[in-house]
């Protein structure tokens, strides 16, 4: 079996809370209710019953956006089987984002008894339909054998297909899949798997950027480079991915492929280490140390176990 490094699997149903809640006020203005105009100030509770009330009239969206309500308990009390049901009537009615919420739930259990292969075939009914987080979400789990029995030659499928559909993570998590079966002995699949992280890194995926800085790093589908490496590795730290900030601040110290830096060194293991990246805060103690010869700086290259190599989110949205 191909074992895919991933991230702390969970339910992330903050994050689809805060992404629907983004758009709450928007989605009153111009249609003559209280959020009409600007939109600002609007009670959440207030809010709440307008959407309740158009979603007894029938309108699907505001069945979802209740539902993120619920799900989070704003402007009403947290209620996730109430949260899911609502989800569920969107999904009936052929509301794809709320499919994927459905999807969400049953997955993890969230107000309704968790069951995997239901959640992976509503994920397919809003893949099929269109919605492309849906086809990277059923792509994790067909994946990584979650829930689901083990495919990854449909995996990929759906992986590259949320990919093409504009899902930033898709496109890393499709490259995490091209190069673990490149390093099962399929090295053709390097090549893939760059191509998949350039579009996760230029989409906004600082996960991406790093994964090709590691590659040019160990060589990997890549010329071994530490300078290019530098460049996609600074790409990767400046939106605060921790393990890129710690690879690059390494680099400075040593001056390993860049202009030795060890004050701006210190910095980026620093913004690593405050970001909880363990391996940073252990390498800023050593490097503090004043009786070492080298500031305890240990090399560089990363190896496999100090890589940070789960590049991407592998969790569901």
């Amino acid at each position: 079996m191909v074992t895919i490094p991933r991230m702390r699997a969970g339910l992330l149903v903050l994050v689809l809370v805060l992404a629907a809640c983004k758009n709450h006020q928007s989605k009153l203005s111009g249609d003559g209710g209280a959020g009409s105009g600007s939109g600002s100030g609007v009670d959440p509770a207030e809010l709440a019953a307008q959407f309740d009330k158009k979603c007894v009239a029938g309108d699907l969206e505001a069945c979802r956006n209740l539902g993120v309500m619920y799900a989070e308990g704003t402007g009403v009390s947290p209620d996730p089987r109430r949260a899911t049901a609502l989800f569920g009537q969107a999904c009936t009615g052929g509301n794809l984002s709320a499919c994927n919420h459905l999807g969400l739930a049953l997955a993890e259990g969230m107000g309704v008894e968790k069951n995997p292969p239901k959640a992976a075939e509503v994920y397919q009914k809003a893949c099929d339909g269109g919605y492309r987080l849906s086809c990277r979400n059923v792509g994790l789990m067909l994946r990584d054998g979650r829930g689901v029995p083990q495919d990854l030659d449909k995996a990929e499928k759906l992986l590259d297909k949320a990919c093409k559909g504009n899902v930033p993570f898709a496109c890393t998590n499709a490259g995490d899949l091209d190069a673990a079966l490149a390093q099962k002995g399929q090295g053709a699949r390097w090549k893939q798997a760059i191509g998949h992280y350039k579009l996760g890194c230029d989409a906004g995926d600082p996960t991406a950027c790093r994964a090709i800085g590691l590659a040019y790093l160990e060589g990997k589908g890549l010329p071994k480079s530490s300078a290019a490496a530098a460049v996609w590795l600074e790409r990767a730290c400046l939106p605060d991915d921790p393990v890129a900030c710690r690879l690059l601040g390494l680099m400075l110290m040593q001056g390993e492929g860049v202009k030795k830096d060890q004050e701006r060194g210190k910095q980026l293991l620093t913004r690593a280490c405050d970001a909880k990246d363990d391996e940073a805060c252990r390498t800023l103690k050593l490097a503090n140390e004043p009786d070492a010869a080298d500031g305890g700086v240990p090399n560089a290259l990363p190896d496999a176990a100090g890589s940070g190599s789960d590049s991407g989110s592998s969790q569901p949205h």
